[in-house]
């Protein structure tokens, strides 16, 4: 079925079309400026070797009292004005300095200036060992708490950045119970979450998608596990592993460009000059389903070796099991004309009651050796490793409604299907890169080759019992949140009587998803003088090749009746929720899946192969992608006394190749055939950037930005398949026309940091997406899956975000007794946004745009004792369109898009220092119990609602950090 597409080319789009490209031209101009300034700051002609013997080079280190490096501390050199930034070493250079005396001082929030006289030597190299003390109006909060320092590192970080970034440091992501990354993320400001069974799964940026942002490790791409989505499912890593998370919300040319919503950068620890030791242990209880448990254990050790400490290696490990539960009910709001004159009205043809019981193992590992050269430079290796599997089971009574005779009646056709359903999802990534930066005087070389895999195994087994098709159901949806369905007919009967329910069918899930990524990358940086002007031009190129097979195996085998098998037969121990779903809802006796399993062992002949589903479950799921992006850069960056100016373009050139597969079916619905479908893909995109930043004092600035970034298809949504999904009354159609998505992004921020240690800022932002993707629905009018749902992956035209962000962050030093001990830290985004949608006259809101997300945290830190709450809300959005113009009651009715429900959810954790570094922990988690869920139009008109309980957990924490 084809789907007509709107385009939409109005004045106003047409005049931002030039002006864009006007700004491609600035940029091209500007760093061909740059290259002349480089040539012009050597005193070489353009084309020559620079000399470097009529300069010095300035070398050092920033560090605490303690030796610890200080990365993001700002080095500035007058009288000339030359600038530096540390990096995550401490470490800083400033090449290509005319001889003589100058003052040299670093600047570092949270502690008093450095400064020192320094005089430079032609063809000589000055080391300067910059030991910055702490600031003595706020020296008791730095001395005592590890959070407060990781504060105030993402403070200094941030400050330097010439992108805007945020920085969320190892040291806060412990201080509450973020058990992965994902939820550590969506505490910083503008950015939501995906949950999934309790915890954060995807991360959404500024209100786009999951796929509009990107994710690396150290630096290095990496993908989905997942047979369907680019996107990382980050509930898979844990967050003890990183030392730092990096959101960059504004683009460099030196980035990848598939980072239209933003790039999430995690970064491994890395040895500094201190040796650090840590070791946590907790366990802990949720109060749901007679009550589940969980355990964590993580530990970090790193040093450097030699007399002068020129070895470094890190390494961590993280483990935890939880044993979650949770209560979920799936009711069907739909809509019926009975005739009666009164029109279109809300029916619930069923309801899903479901009961998980969760075995989720997730662990980990992260390390890193590095070894320090001559004059600055160094080599490296470093890598992640991180295993999440989220096995468990879950048992689904479905009471499904036959011939609905009126909202309140149905004729006695209905059933009820009890399905057990076995999770054994296993999802595995790792990432390891190795590289070198050297030091070539005024130059910086930069290389580095990185390998990563991800794989996915198991998936969801499941069998279905049935009661005969002669249920009627009485319908009671006085509150439409928990509708009920008591039983009118046969006489007698029982929902949870497991006697009534026979073997119809089992569904095995074999469904090995792999990808191997390679990349490469070389980058060439010169430092250059321009009369007073400090200036850097960096050229760069980079190779990325993705390969990614999917191959599923799903059998569907259905009962033959010889021997019957009743679910009364395997009936198991598992202990079910006597107050399910708030005591609305009661549950049959739950069964033992090793029991079906070993009665289909000892009678094969109970269930046949049915051949025709098998082939329409797995071969339409295959696939196998390989993409390569070829990607080249030139950016220049200058000082001009308070303004500093980054411009660049990068150049993507996307070349892939993908191979299908149609499954061919006859008239009666017998399978025909499997035939591979191949196809191509090759586009280039340029992709320039300006980041711009004023300095109206060293703490107050201004920044604005200009990026235009790309969002590849989802390797899963090219080959052109057709998957049939009869229990959602679906068609899955592939579109190897795919063309990807991209954006023109807009920032403007201000932001004021605080003394002694805080931050205020506020901006706007605005995002130009053109070739947006859409899952189109359409209704099939015609042929056997008449009436089903058609949903096919389209590029609409365009799209369009604007957003406000505003954060506030400080420690209250300067309070007097006790009340000194607190901090707090704010922030709010509000975000607009409106989509062109292929087949729909509205123009409705972006999916995964939720138009208010806020995070409120307040900490006290006195003597011994460590707190921090932290509150977070999202707003509901639009999760998937469902929406077909013209729908029954429009669309706020049950029959309109599919959102998620809004989240409020408060979490807790402190923790007192027994001696030395030993700590006692205790944390509790979602005290708000909050609902996770979707409803179709308006949120009276649910189709999924589940709640976790609260969780409490309490354990030992112990560092050699001092105290």
């Amino acid at each position: 079925m084809k789907v007509k597409s709107i385009s939409i080319w109005t004045d106003g789009h047409c005049l931002f079309q030039r002006f864009t490209n006007r700004f491609l031209v600035f940029f091209l101009l500007s760093n061909l400026l740059g290259g002349a300034l480089w040539a012009q700051g050597t005193g070489e002609a353009p084309g020559s070797a620079p000399s470097q013997k009529d300069y010095g080079t300035i070398n050092g280190r920033a560090t605490d009292p303690a030796h610890s490096a200080l990365q993001g501390a700002q080095v500035e050199l007058q009288p000339r004005g030359l600038t530096a930034v540390s990096d995550a070493e401490g470490q800083f250079t400033i090449p290509g300095v005319p001889p003589g005396s100058y003052t040299l001082t670093v600047s570092y929030i949270g502690f008093s200036p450095f400064s020192i006289p320094t005089t430079v030597t032609a063809g000589r190299v000055t080391e300067v060992d910059a030991v910055l003390q702490i600031g003595s109006v706020n020296q008791e909060v730095v001395v005592r708490g590890e959070r407060e320092r990781g504060e105030i590192e993402a403070l200094n970080i941030e400050r330097t950045a010439d992108t805007i970034i945020e920085v969320l440091p190892s040291e806060v992501i412990t201080s509450l119970p973020n058990t992965n990354v994902a939820d550590a993320l969506g505490r910083l400001p503008g950015v939501s979450l995906e949950r999934d069974e309790g915890e954060g799964k995807y991360v959404q940026i500024r209100g786009t998608e999951p796929r509009l942002s990107n994710v690396t490790i150290n630096g290095v791409h990496v993908s989905s596990p997942e047979r369907d989505v680019r996107n990382v499912k980050l509930d898979i890593i844990p967050a003890s592993l990183v030392e730092f998370i990096e959101v960059s919300k504004t683009l460099s040319a030196n980035q990848d460009g598939d980072a239209i919503g933003g790039s999430i950068n995690l970064v491994t620890r890395t040895a500094d000059d201190a040796p650090f030791y840590t070791v946590t242990g907790m366990v802990g209880y949720t109060p749901i389903i007679n009550g589940r448990w969980l355990t964590q254990y993580d530990g970090t050790i790193s040093q450097r070796f030699g007399a002068d400490k020129r070895l470094g290696v890190a390494f961590g490990g993280s483990y935890d099991y939880n044993g979650r539960g949770y209560n979920n009910i799936e009711p069907a709001p739909g809509t019926n004309d009975f005739g009666d004159g009164r029109g279109p009205v809300v029916v619930y043809g069923g309801i899903h009651l479901r009961e998980y019981m969760q075995r989720r193992t997730r662990y980990g590992f992260a390390g890193s050796a590095d070894y320090r050269l001559h004059n600055e430079s160094s080599v490296y290796v470093r890598g992640l490793f991180a295993e999440f599997k989220d096995f468990g089971d879950t048992w689904n009574v479905q009471p499904t409604v036959g011939t609905l005779l009126s909202q309140t009646t149905s004729d006695a056709d209905g059933k009820v299907v009890l399905r057990h359903l076995n999770r054994t999802p296993e999802q595995r990534i790792y990432s390891i890169a190795a590289g070198e930066r050297l030091n070539l005087g005024r130059s910086f070389l930069n290389y580095q080759f990185a390998v990563s895999r991800e794989q996915q195994d198991g998936q969801f087994p499941s069998t279905y019992f049935s009661t005969p098709s002669n249920v009627a159901f009485g319908i009671d949806a006085t509150n439409p949140y928990t509708p009920k369905f008591p039983v009118t007919a046969p006489p007698g009967f029982n929902i949870n009587d497991p006697t009534a329910y026979t073997l119809t069918k089992t569904i095995g899930a074999v469904d090995p998803v792999r990808e191997l990524d390679l990349e490469g990358f070389v980058s060439l940086a010169h430092h250059y003088i321009a009369g007073s002007h400090f200036g850097s031009f960096e050229v760069g190129l980079k190779i990325r090749s993705g390969d990614k097979t999917n191959k599923t195996y799903e059998p569907v085998s259905v009962a033959t009746g010889g021997p019957t098998l009743l679910y009364s037969q395997v009936l198991g121990n598992a202990p079910k929720d006597p107050n399910f779903y708030f005591g609305q809802y009661s549950l049959p006796p739950l069964s033992d899946y090793n029991k079906i399993l070993n009665f289909f062992a000892a009678n094969p002949t109970v269930i046949s192969l049915d051949v025709d589903q098998t082939r329409a479950r797995s071969d339409p799921n295959n696939y196998h992608t390989i993409e390569r992006v070829y990607a080249g850069y030139a950016m220049n960056t200058i000082t001009f006394g308070k303004a500093r100016i980054e411009t660049g373009v990068r150049i993507e050139t996307t070349q892939s190749n993908f191979t299908g597969y149609n499954v061919m079916f006859d008239s009666t619905g017998a399978y025909v055939s499997t035939t591979p479908v191949r196809g191509d893909n090759l586009y280039v995109n340029v992709l320039p950037s300006v980041n711009f930043q004023y300095a109206f004092t060293p703490d107050t600035k201004l920044r604005a930005g200009y990026g235009r970034g790309i969002a590849r298809p989802n390797f899963a949504d090219l080959p052109p398949y057709v998957l049939e999904d009869d229990s959602n009354q679906q068609i899955l159609v592939g579109n190897p026309a795919l063309k990807p998505t991209t954006a023109n992004n807009f920032d403007l921020l201000g932001e004021r940091y605080l003394r002694p240690v805080g931050l205020i800022q506020a901006g706007v932002f605005y995002k130009d997406l053109h070739d947006p993707i859409f899952p189109v629905v359409t209704i099939i009018a015609s042929g056997p899956n008449a009436g089903f749902q058609q949903v096919q992956p389209v590029n609409g035209t365009t799209a369009h975000i604007f957003g406000f962000e505003a954060a506030y962050q400080q420690l209250l030093t300067f309070l007097p007794g006790m009340l000194n001990g607190f901090g707090v830290s704010a922030n709010y985004s509000h975000t607009m946004s409106k989509a062109v949608v292929p087949g729909r006259t509205d123009d409705p809101a972006l999916s995964r745009q939720g138009p208010n997300n806020w995070n409120l945290g307040v900490t006290y830190d006195k003597r011994r004792l460590s707190t921090r709450f932290g509150l977070t809300h999202n707003d509901a959005y639009i999760y998937q369109y469902n929406y077909i113009t013209g729908a029954d009651l429009g669309l706020k009715g049950p029959n309109g898009d599919n959102y998620t429900y809004a989240h409020t959810q408060l979490d807790l954790q402190g923790s007192y220092r027994i001696k030395g570094g030993l700590k006692f922990l205790a944390s509790a988690l979602n005290l708000t119990n909050e609902v996770f869920g979707f409803y179709q139009g308006s949120p009276q008109y649910p189709n999924q609602r589940e709640f976790y309980s609260r969780t409490y957990s309490f354990g030992l924490r112990w560092s050699n950090s001092k105290e």
